[in-house]
């Protein structure tokens, strides 16, 4: 099953940007043409590995800024195993 990450007042920059962000149940997180994402490392977010500004209310640091290339296509981890976080290595597949 895929899902797409819910808009939100944080997030709502990459939306009107057109990026895509497409969820499966299990594995990581395809991400198409965004610049930069807001990475989630206060690990309460509702979106994770993206930041909804949870970590306001949780007490948690805020995100890390990732610089992207809007024309390449991204993995991101969801599984906390990665070595190369935010991206996927392929871990969750061990």
């Amino acid at each position: 099953m895929i899902k797409t990450v819910l808009q939100t007042s944080f997030n709502l920059r990459a939306f009107v940007r057109k990026v895509s962000f497409m969820t499966e149940t299990s594995g990581p997180t395809k991400l198409t043409g965004a610049k930069q994402i807001a990475y989630c490392v206060c690990m309460q977010s509702n979106h994770w590995p993206h930041c909804d500004a949870t970590h306001h209310t949780a007490g948690g640091s805020g995100p890390k800024i990732i610089e992207l290339d809007e024309n390449k296509t991204y993995m991101l981890c969801r599984c906390f195993k990665s070595k190369n976080k935010p991206f996927c290595d392929g871990s969750h597949l061990k």
